[in-house]
């Protein structure tokens, strides 16, 4: 990107030193730009008439900022009693690292626009930018035959800890009204591996961290 110059008397020239940004006037009042590396840099615009103007630049990775508006989970097994059912719920309940209103921010230190990318990552267990704990992502978008989108999949690693999260649509309950337009996102986490030794009638076991708002910076 770049920005256009106005104003002075409209023979423009410029300056930067900064090592982290490139700068090319591409033409007489354009200034195009590209990023070398992360922090801030100053360009300096002057015009014949010795006006000028100082811009600062500042260059930071594209981030992703996730808050968690619901937590819940879900366990199928037509063979489980109704006890195992629900003592299996809350055990997976209990894995989820954050409660509602804890949060997750991505840093994507390759091109958010890559089918296939990584970054590190903040879990925030309770509020956004309190006791982060920072780990490493990588994140695959999965499409179906015909190139449409389907869902993404990241994986975090942290400490000896890899977990994956599947970004994909969460339904409730038809009973429950929901806008026209309105597409509700979670956070679903498999556990179906993790204990199936323990529950061996369990037929599907995942939990569902329900998406309040989603920001791009």
């Amino acid at each position: 990107g770049g920005v256009t110059i106005t104003g002075g008397d409209g023979n423009y020239s410029f300056s930067c030193e900064s090592p982290l940004l490139k700068a090319e006037m591409t033409h007489s009042n354009y200034i195009l730009f590209e990023p070398l590396g992360v922090g801030s840099a100053t360009v300096i615009i002057k015009d014949l008439s010795g006006s000028s103007y100082i811009l600062n630049v500042t260059i930071a990775y594209k981030t992703e900022k996730i808050v968690v508006a619901k937590l819940d989970a879900t366990v199928a097994g037509n063979n489980m009693t109704v006890g195992d059912q629900k003592e299996l719920k809350n055990k997976a309940l209990a894995t989820i690292p954050v409660k509602v209103g804890g949060a997750y921010k991505f840093v994507y230190t390759e091109s958010e626009d890559l089918e296939e990318t990584k970054g590190i990552f903040f879990i925030y267990p309770e509020k956004y930018g309190d006791n982060g704990i920072e780990g490493t992502f990588d994140r695959a978008v999965v499409k179906g035959d015909n190139g449409s989108y389907l869902y993404m999949i990241y994986t975090l690693h942290y400490g000896d800890i890899d977990r994956t999260f599947i970004l994909m649509n969460y339904s409730e309950s038809a009973l429950k009204s929901t806008p026209p337009g309105y597409v509700k996102f979670q956070f679903a986490e498999d556990l179906k591996e993790q204990y199936i030794t323990a529950y061996p009638n369990v037929e599907q076991v995942y939990t569902s961290q329900v998406i309040g708002s989603m920001e791009v910076e």
